[in-house]
């Protein structure tokens, strides 16, 4: 709990058992009094009595005695109430004490139930139910993720198999058929070689699952030319393009020094480029656009990757970059990762203090890439 909650509601505490017990006293004393005050006026009646009818007027050794005693008797009996309403007091503490513990109990058996507690510990209990609340949402969150990744798993596992049965079966062919037509064994070969790196690309992300830990990511900053690093990475990336028809437009100055690391940062653009081919309609283009930006007193450096394809929904978009997050269409087609790659584009951009941003509307989705600069 936050040493502000603390603090408050120690006060809390302390006012409400410190007046609670004073007002007690108070009211004793004034009751007390009262009554004091009363046999006191009727002490003259009560003495005649006491000695006359009680004693015979015979004995005021015993009547003095008599007499003392109940001086006596009413400074221990005040002195007693007094007491009484510091126990009251403490007893109240403890009771507040018995609450916490018995809310805390509830808090550590899973005990969905909201916590009450009484008026006194109401920023308490307040803290008590954001920890509750903030709890089950880390719960269910774990939990949903653990599903994601088990399923991913097991949707790995069921794909590897389909390369890897192919690459066996074309194989077979190719070792049983020594007279086979060249034409067919090179276009079986191809084949083959095609479904080895599919099953490459799977096992890298098996890789990928079991090492993922993005709270460790180590960042070494670098001076390089961004624009044309970006180009280096575009090139990488044209076999793919060409397979359907889509062509990489970089708009960027012709130099544009930037401070990150090259090697991450490498990472980021390849995963959104990477995300932004597989999704962009056969035969369109998709657009990266390189510049600076000044937010504020930072400079930033900004990569924007804009494809044109099937829009992307608001809800799919606020969990885009969670970890081993996939949409639907994403397991029906051949390239479908683990939902990896986003999530790590955007832990490694954070890591360098920047963010990803991601939109999408009217048929276009862009990716935006921010990266703070220090200055040269």
């Amino acid at each position: 709990m936050p040493a502000k909650y603390t603090n408050d509601q120690t006060k809390a505490l302390r006012r409400s058992i410190l007046w609670r017990t004073i007002i007690n006293a108070v009211l004793f004393t004034v009751v007390f009094a009262a009554a004091f005050l009363i046999v006191e006026l009727l002490k003259p009646s009560l003495s005649n009595f006491v000695f006359y009818s009680l004693l015979g007027g015979m004995d005021y050794t015993l009547y003095n005695a008599l007499s003392t005693l109940y001086y006596l008797g009413a400074a221990l009996g005040y002195l007693f109430g007094i007491i009484l309403i510091i126990r009251a007091g403490i007893n109240r503490a403890l009771r507040y004490f018995d609450a916490l513990f018995e809310a805390v109990g509830g808090m550590l058996t899973h005990d969905d139930a909201p916590i009450d507690l009484p008026s006194e510990l109401s920023t308490t209990a307040l803290a008590l139910n954001n920890i509750q609340a903030e709890r089950e949402r880390s719960e269910r969150a774990a939990k949903a993720a653990e599903q994601r990744k088990n399923e991913l798993v097991v949707y790995l596992a069921h794909d590897i198999k389909t390369p890897l049965t192919s690459i066996v079966g074309y194989l077979t062919l190719l070792a049983e058929s020594p007279d086979m037509p060249i034409e067919t064994r090179a276009r079986y070969a191809s084949i083959t070689l095609e479904k080895a790196y599919r099953l490459e690309e799977l096992i890298e992300e098996f890789f990928e699952i079991t090492r993922y830990n993005l709270q460790t990511i180590p960042i070494e900053r670098s001076r390089f030319d961004v624009t044309l690093f970006c180009q280096q990475v575009i090139d990488e990336f044209y076999p793919q393009a060409a397979a359907r028809s889509l062509s990489i437009e970089l708009d960027a100055p012709e130099e544009l020094p930037t401070f990150a690391d090259a090697n991450r940062l490498s990472r980021v653009f390849n995963n959104v480029l990477k995300n932004a081919l597989a999704y962009a309609d056969e035969g369109s283009t998709v657009d990266v656009h390189v510049g600076e930006s000044v937010i504020g007193t930072t400079n930033w450096l900004k990569i924007m990757v804009v494809n044109r394809g099937r829009e992307i929904t608001p809800e799919h978009l606020d969990r885009i970059f969670e970890k081993f997050y996939r949409g639907d269409d994403a397991r029906t087609t051949s390239s479908g990762g683990a939902g990896l790659g986003l999530a790590i584009a955007r832990e490694i951009a954070r890591a360098h203090g920047g963010d990803i941003t991601a939109a999408s509307e009217n048929g276009m989705t862009s990716f935006a890439i921010w990266i703070p600069q220090a200055g040269f």
